[in-house]
């Protein structure tokens, strides 16, 4: 379904999508408190799915990118669609710091700066971490775009299990391994070409060209479990299979092979989506979806401490609580941003006033 150039299907994932990660970072302390509890398990499992989120994010700009005719351009792309990636990023990267040194009571202009100067090494704030990666593969786009326009569904495919092979696999299989028998992997050997996030990026090319509708939506959420629980069973006895710095959305073979099943059933739903009233709502939020990214964990900040001081409970229900508010108050604050020309698109990206 199409409606004002835009694909229903794919900010009805890129809606899905945004509020899980929200869940991923509200939920994060929760899965360090009253470890082995029955309410620590379902918020850790819980926590575990929503990291399908990131994923399908470079799947969606896979699906846009990769179709679009205006990738090939080089011009295009570092006039058109960096900057709308970059000004907000490097904006948002300045405006993390200061917020953080407000919050801790210890706002400097040398703090400030001597975060900014680390720009290009670490990330000003942790969930900008995002930024990198999806910057690389927007300059890579053109490159990208020209080889799935000539390689055949086959060579798609080849592609892919290359990229689950080495980049998924092996690292899931050697982090298994004790020091004393350690595997490891040459680092000269990775396939860098089709390594990272790009194979993400691909993949989401490769779901526009295949017929989606041939899975059944119960092989699809049993596919989604499994992978899902096996991924979180696994990264119990092996943490490290979980580390952060190693890269885990690609290094744990468990969240790609969860990812995929997950992607093919929303785009399942979306595209049978009929109500007008539902297809209102996710046209309303998917353009405020980039922005909501760029502000909610600023918003975590400040409202997690406060809320876990006078809640007079935790567990499941305290999460979604602090859940509930962080998601709302950060779609508030992007719509009123969105409604001012020239501040929505340097702090968004977007061009239009929205109505």
């Amino acid at each position: 379904m199409k409606k004002n150039n835009r694909i229903f299907f794919l900010d009805f994932i890129r809606v899905i999508a945004i509020f899980l990660v929200i869940f991923i970072h509200v939920s994060a302390i929760d899965t360090t408190l009253n470890i082995g509890s029955g309410q620590w398990q379902i918020t850790k499992i819980l926590n575990y799915f929503a990291h399908i989120s990131v994923p399908m994010f470079f799947m969606i700009s896979g699906a846009l990118l990769l179709n679009s005719k205006k990738t090939k351009s080089i011009s295009y792309t570092w006039k058109q669609r960096i900057p709308r990636v970059v000004i907000p990023f490097i904006l948002w990267s300045i405006i993390s710091p200061i917020v953080v040194g407000i919050y801790a009571h210890s706002l400097s202009a040398t703090n400030v700066l001597s975060s900014i100067k680390l720009m290009l090494y670490q990330p000003t704030s942790p969930t900008l971490w995002f930024m990198y990666p999806l910057i690389g593969v927007y300059i890579l786009s053109p490159i990208i775009r020209e080889f799935v326009e000539n390689a055949s569904k086959k060579m798609l495919l080849y592609t892919m299990l290359i990229w689950l092979i080495t980049n998924s696999l092996l690292p899931s299989i050697a982090v298994m391994f004790p020091k004393s028998n350690a595997f490891t992997i040459y680092p000269v050997a990775n396939f860098f070409l089709v390594g990272g996030f790009v194979g993400y990026f691909i993949l989401g090319y490769l779901m526009t060209q295949i017929n989606v509708n041939k899975y059944s939506n119960i092989s699809l959420i049993i596919a989604m479990l499994i992978f899902g629980l096996s991924g979180n069973f696994i990264s119990e006895l092996v943490p490290k299979i979980f580390d952060a710095f190693n890269g885990y959305y690609v290094t744990s073979i468990f969240i790609p092979l969860m990812s995929i099943p997950a992607y093919i059933l929303l785009q399942k739903w979306g595209q049978n989506i009929k109500s007008e009233k539902v297809i209102s709502v996710f046209e309303f939020l998917a353009p405020l979806v980039f922005g909501i990214y760029l502000i909610h964990n600023l918003l975590i900040l400040y409202l997690e401490p406060w809320f876990m001081s006078i809640l007079p409970f935790g567990g499941i229900l305290s999460t979604f609580i602090r859940y509930i508010a962080v998601a709302s108050l950060s779609t508030l604050i992007i719509w009123i941003i969105s409604l001012i020309p020239g501040l929505n698109y340097l702090l968004t990206g977007t061009h239009k006033k929205r109505l």
